[in-house]
């Protein structure tokens, strides 16, 4: 073979590598994946929340100690119906537990996000909500990075997050609130503001955190209810108030119960139950009275009883002669069959009845 032939052989070997590596590239970008960043200066390969930590390890800590780290991985997403995805074979659940890029669709009101076909792991991570096809979105001006960030006023509005969580009517729920009346939106509860230190990027800095706190964390939670009881005459009435005002509570996963229950006590301790007959769900039968605050699943054909923001609900007990003192007891279910000892968090008020006249 001459030296003509193969130096031809050596450049056709050459293109077909980069004709390969052009098309791999196209592809890892159209599925919000990764891309590496054209241009001149340093650039780097966006490839999820690994990518981040040599500038942002803060946010990515904070990140995953929220529960968009596991939206793909919880056991409870992938489980059995009807809660669950079952392994996501409910092909409809992915878009928003694997999500590609939010800005892949555009961030107006009503868009849907599309499902990432890479990492999927990760669930909700940095480039969900920041991935661009040349960068990352940012929330400020003048930034400068090897991942190239260009300021999108759309990060810093609600409608980053109704893209996915909407599907559940939770951005509707806080068009209609007090909150979205005074101005406050998803980021001013679910993004409190935090100091970035040390080696943060552009610390020492005030920055949104990536805690996304909600349903899950206890303090968070009770921290937008108010639960009260009182006696009127020989009625005990308990009142739980929606104080958050920023959705329905509770909101997004269909199989979120929020049980208000009542339970009175004779003199000798002995729980009074309700009246006779009563019909109650699976995970309700302990108390004297109960509601229950819950979007229910569609296939269901049950109404909502969610509690919308900025209202009160309340339960009326007659009290029975001998009766002495009362519980008022709030439980937050992940899974509304859950009885009530095994509730994901729970809060408790003690009363002493007064005697009968």
């Amino acid at each position: 073979m001459s030296a003509r032939t193969v130096a031809g052989v050596a450049l056709l070997a050459l293109l077909g590598a980069a004709v390969v590596l052009l098309a791999r590239g196209a592809h890892d970008g159209a599925a919000g994946g990764s891309a590496t960043l054209p241009g001149a200066g340093p650039t780097v390969a966006l490839g999820g929340p690994s990518t981040c930590l040599p500038c942002h390890a803060q946010v990515v800590d904070e990140w995953k100690a929220s529960m968009h780290a596991v939206a793909f991985t919880d056991p409870q997403v992938r489980g059995p119906e009807p809660a669950g995805s079952v392994n996501f074979s409910k092909q409809e659940c992915l878009p928003c537990h694997a999500p590609a890029p939010v800005f892949t669709a555009g961030i107006v009101r009503d868009t849907r996000v599309l499902a990432r076909v890479e990492r999927r792991a990760d669930g909700v991570d940095c480039l969900s909500c920041h991935g661009l096809p040349d960068g990352v979105a940012a929330s400020r001006a003048g930034l400068t990075g090897a991942c190239r960030p260009v300021q999108r006023a759309e990060l810093s509005t609600e409608l980053v997050c109704q893209a996915c969580h909407n599907q559940h009517q939770t951005h509707d729920e806080w068009r209609a609130s007090p909150a979205a009346a005074a101005g406050k939106d998803c980021l001013d509860c679910h993004m409190a503001k935090v100091e970035r230190t040390g080696a943060e990027a552009s610390a020492p800095r005030t920055g949104a955190s990536h805690r996304f706190l909600g349903g899950r964390d206890r303090e968070f939670a009770l921290s937008g209810l108010t639960l009260a009881g009182r006696v009127e005459g020989r009625e005990l009435v308990a009142t739980l108030h929606n104080d958050f005002a920023g959705h329905n509570l509770p909101t997004d996963s269909r199989n979120r119960a929020l049980d208000l229950v009542v339970t009175v006590f004779d003199a000798r301790g002995r729980e009074i139950g309700p009246p006779a007959g009563e019909a109650r769900e699976p995970g309700c039968e302990a108390g004297t009275a109960r509601l229950r605050f819950r979007n229910p699943y569609r296939a269901s054909g049950l109404p909502s009883t969610q509690l919308p923001a900025g209202q009160r609900a309340e339960v009326r007990v007659t009290l029975p002669p001998g009766a002495t003192r009362a519980t008022v007891e709030l439980f937050y279910k992940l899974e509304p069959w859950i009885e009530d000892r095994g509730a994901h968090w729970t809060q408790r008020l003690e009363m002493a009845l007064p005697a009968a006249p």
